[in-house]
């Protein structure tokens, strides 16, 4: 008898730690991945000193790195000087590329403040000014905490990872994993 309830709070025990529940991070990231980020509304983009059709744009790259970024929000300047510094660092892939879609209504006032921090940065990434929230409104389904994380997207749109790829090796490995299995 005594052994039939040791027996029984063992695998009580067992259950219990084996059973826990999800994060509300975790549950959020599961319901985001594979899901659609509707950009397709921008029908034009900034890069360098010209401006390109999306369709022409999305033709050349397979693979985007999308991160949102708010004028007159003091870390962005540094968040967009941290990815091209980073992302420098990182071996390039082909057909992969960084798209910043920056809410601002004054797009020379963000690169004058983010020239302030580096006056270096070769901006040879891809800007979408969105001064009316049209990210966040298309995409009201996917936590602001993961919309102002980078998001890395497919061919189709669809979120394949969350988080910048230089943080940690897993997460460096990931990415370079997600963007060579074509």
């Amino acid at each position: 008898m005594r052994l039939n309830i040791i027996f029984i709070i063992v695998v009580y025990l067992f259950t219990i730690s084996s059973c826990t529940q999800p994060s509300q991070t975790e549950k959020e990231l599961r319901e985001v991945l594979n899901s659609h980020l509707n950009i397709e509304m921008f029908e034009s983009l900034l890069h360098k000193d010209s401006t390109i059709s999306y369709k022409q744009f999305r033709e050349a790259h397979s693979y985007l790195s999308v991160i949102y970024l708010q004028d007159g929000c003091s870390p962005c300047y540094p968040k967009f000087v941290e990815w091209h510094q980073k992302m420098e660092e990182m071996e390039d892939v082909p057909g992969h590329t960084l798209l910043f879609i920056i809410q601002t209504d004054e797009y020379d006032t963000f690169l004058h403040k983010v020239n302030e921090l580096d006056q270096n940065i070769d901006k040879k990434y891809y800007i979408i000014v969105d001064p009316d929230h049209k990210l966040f409104i298309s995409n009201n389904q996917i936590p602001s905490w993961i919309m102002n994380s980078s998001m890395l997207i497919d061919e189709e749109n669809k979120i394949k990872m969350v988080g910048a790829p230089w943080v940690n090796e897993d997460m460096k490995n990931l990415f370079y994993k997600t963007v060579s299995s074509d």
